[in-house]
């Protein structure tokens, strides 16, 4: 008895001591294991022990940056929730550049306006004043420009919101539905705040370098926010 008492004794002498060596060998405190090794009561890799677990509910790496910024802006500036400005945008983005490349599109009159929106000079002129930033139109500036989805998002939402504020000053169009007001906010990215307050108070329809009519965009809102 006393035998089988010594052998069973030395097993389990031999077993803590190879434990310790294992333990030692991923740098781990013996006595202490920290969370991510001891709790499914195995020894793990410390990179394994360092990974996130991943699900439905993780958020992903590529989601976008501009979200936060550019809803906040729009819910200030125009009293637009989110899945409204993305109606309209949505809709912006399907005349302007669907099928001509997207964010990296180039392209309108004398190739001047650039990316998902095809925004030109003037636009980003009035988006940067909201933005506080400065957005140059010379070449490097409008290549750069195309490749920056966060800054085309920011850029458009600041420019539709500067035009509210140019449209405001009709009082044709304060006294449009919100609805209307995002139509109408539609017919000025094509036209300009100017033709579209001249469109609200005379029905007088512009059209634009390829003759487009405004009136092109603002029925594609009012189609898409029934």
């Amino acid at each position: 008895m006393a035998v089988i008492s010594m052998l069973m004794a030395n097993n389990i002498q031999k077993l803590w001591n190879e434990n310790k060596m294992s333990y030692a060998k991923y740098g781990v405190p013996v006595g202490k294991l920290s969370e991510g090794y001891s709790k499914y009561g195995k020894l793990v890799e410390p990179e394994e022990a360092e990974k996130k677990p991943q699900g439905l509910m993780t958020p992903s790496k590529e989601s976008p940056t501009w979200e936060t910024d550019v809803y906040s802006l729009i819910s200030d500036k125009l009293g637009v929730d989110k899945n409204t400005w993305n109606i309209y945008r949505e809709e912006v983005a399907k005349i302007e550049s669907q099928g001509s490349g997207d964010y990296a599109a180039r392209g309108g009159a004398n190739d001047h306006y650039d990316g998902r929106y095809q925004l030109g000079k003037d636009a980003k002129i009035d988006a940067a004043k909201l933005l506080g930033l400065s957005l140059k139109h010379d070449a490097a500036s409008r290549e750069a420009f195309r490749s920056d989805i966060d800054l085309q998002e920011k850029a458009f939402a600041a420019y539709t919101a500067k035009n509210h504020s140019y449209m405001m000053k009709s009082p044709e169009y304060r006294k449009l539905s919100d609805k209307d007001k995002l139509a109408a906010l539609a017919y000025a990215h094509n036209q300009g705040h100017g033709k579209a307050k001249t469109w609200l108070k005379t029905g007088s329809i512009s059209k634009d370098f390829y003759g487009t009519p405004g009136t092109k965009f603002s029925n594609a809102l009012k189609v898409a926010l029934q």
